[in-house]
């Protein structure tokens, strides 16, 4: 598994290759364990997937590709529990 950080245009671009992507949103600040809910989006709906995104980072495993997005700057290799991740799975 890799995380790249990369810029906010970056990451709009990674989206922007797919006609619909699944978010999920995650508070990172809250202990409860429970399950993310994935919700389909279309492109209309990225330009606010992005309104509130302060670090972007890609993570590429065998399995799946996904855009990390966190609403507080962060460290990609530390994160820490501030703010909100929005999980975006994007087809290959």
């Amino acid at each position: 598994m890799r995380y790249v950080e990369m810029t906010l245009e970056e990451a709009v671009k990674e989206c922007n290759k797919n006609t619909k992507v699944l978010v999920a949103m995650q508070n990172l600040a809250e202990k409860d364990d429970s399950d993310v809910i994935f919700i389909p989006k279309k492109r209309e709906e990225y330009t606010k997937m992005f309104e509130d995104v302060k670090t972007a980072a890609s993570l590429c495993n065998d399995f799946v590709r996904q855009l990390n997005l966190f609403t507080e700057r962060q460290d990609i290799r530390n994160i820490k529990p501030q703010g909100f991740q929005k999980i975006v799975l994007l087809r290959e």
